[in-house]
C-alpha cells in the first residue's frame, strides 16, 4: 500500500494551546479524552467500512458489456457518500477504487484512496457522547474470496479533529492511525497517535 502523502493540518492544530486542550484539566482527564478517541477512532472505522463494503458489494458483478470468459476485471471507480452518525450528525467520504475481480474464483482484490469529513459526527463511548468536526485522508487495501475477507485487511487514516465531550473536555489535535481487521483471530485493531498520545485498542469482530 503506498504511503500517505503528507497534509497540512487545518490551522496547525498541535501548535495551538487547544492541543492541550481548551478547558482547564488534569493530565489524567487529557489522557481520559485521548483514551475515548482511540474507542472514537474505531466507531468511525465502522462507518468508513460500511462505505467500503457497499462500493466493493456493487463491484463483486461484472459490467454489462463485459465479454464472457473474458478473464479477470481490472478497472477503477469513483464514489461518493454520506452516512449518518451514531449520536448526530454525519459522515461523508468520496474517493477511488482499484480493483481486480475475477468472477471465475470470486476473488476481488481492491485498494481504495480517498477522503473522510465529520461535521458534528456523534458517538456515545462509556457513556458519554463525543461531537466531532475534522477531516482526514485515507487508504484501504481489501482482499475477498467467496465475498469474505481473506488475510489482514488495513486502513489508514490521518488528519485532524476537533472534539467536544458531554464531560466537557475538548482538544483539537492531529492524528495518524492504523486499523487492522485480522479474520484468522477474529479482532479488529487501532494503533496510532492523536494528540502526540499513542492509541492502542482491540476488540471482536465478526468477519461475516
Amino acid at each position: 500500500m503506498s504511503k500517505i502523502k503528507p497534509i497540512l493540518v487545518l490551522g496547525a492544530a498541535c501548535a495551538l494551546a487547544a492541543c492541550s486542550g481548551t478547558t482547564p484539566g488534569t493530565s489524567q482527564s487529557v489522557d481520559g479524552l485521548t483514551e475515548q478517541m482511540a474507542a472514537v477512532a474505531l466507531e468511525a472505522d465502522y462507518l468508513s467500512e460500511e462505505v467500503v463494503q457497499m462500493e466493493l458489494a456493487a463491484m463483486t458483478a461484472p459490467p454489462a458489456n463485459a465479454p464472457p470468459g473474458g478473464g479477470p476485471i481490472v478497472d477503477q471507480k469513483t464514489f461518493s457518500r454520506t452516512l449518518p452518525c451514531p449520536a448526530g450528525g454525519e459522515m461523508s467520504a468520496a474517493g477511488s477504487i482499484d480493483r481486480t475481480w475475477d468472477p471465475a474464483t470470486r476473488t476481488l482484490e481492491a485498494a481504495i484512496t480517498g477522503d473522510r469529513s465529520r461535521t458534528d459526527c456523534g458517538f456515545m463511548i462509556e457513556g458519554n457522547v463525543i461531537t466531532v468536526n475534522g477531516s482526514s485522508m485515507s487508504e484501504h487495501d481489501r482482499r475477498w474470496v467467496g465475498g469474505m475477507p481473506d488475510g489482514i485487511q488495513t486502513s489508514h487514516y490521518m488528519g485532524s479533529w476537533h472534539a467536544v465531550s458531554t464531560t466537557g473536555e475538548e482538544r483539537q489535535c492531529s492524528f495518524e492511525y492504523t486499523v487492522v481487521r485480522d479474520p484468522a483471530t477474529m479482532t479488529r485493531t487501532v494503533d496510532g497517535n492523536t494528540c502526540s498520545r499513542r492509541v492502542h485498542r482491540s476488540t471482536s469482530w465478526n468477519p461475516s
